[in-house]
């Protein structure tokens, strides 16, 4: 009985790991800006995103298309009146841009992002990058199981 038990259990972590190794993770191809483009890929890796990042659209299940970033400095005179009325926040300026998916099989919008950071240059992209990556895997790919 208890050999049989084992021989069970060992058939069925075989065919659970070949179920696994036949699960696909979807391929994302970033379209946008060269250096956004950088910033969404090390934010991916960053959060753990379940998706490989092709260089190639050709060879991707997505694309992840990037407006422009839009970034606005607060200049001195105003971040002094900003601080005068107790109003510090946002001092830094901020940034936001917009994202889609889009399933390249069928080209349909599945899923689309819009964010806005307090934060603007080098400190604001990475902040986007990360929330967009932290989104994209949250409400998209962990709901809708694509791998």
């Amino acid at each position: 009985m208890r050999k049989t038990a084992l021989v069970l259990c060992a058939l069925i972590f075989c065919a659970s790991a070949t179920f696994a190794a036949d699960a696909t993770i979807p391929s994302i191809f970033i379209a946008g800006d060269s250096n956004f483009s950088t910033a969404l890929t090390a934010a991916m890796v960053k959060k753990h995103v379940p998706a490989t990042v092709v260089a190639d659209a050709d060879h991707a299940d997505y694309t992840l298309q990037a407006a422009a970033v839009d970034s606005k400095d607060e200049s001195g005179a105003g971040k002094i009146a900003r601080c005068m009325f107790l109003d510090c926040i946002g001092m830094n300026g901020y940034s936001e841009v917009s994202v889609k998916l889009i399933r390249n099989q069928d080209k349909t919008i599945v899923w689309a992002y819009q964010v806005r950071k307090a934060n603007s240059g080098p400190l604001g992209v990475q902040s986007l990058s990360e929330a967009i990556a932290k989104h994209l895997k949250n409400d998209y790919l962990d709901k809708h199981n694509t791998y």
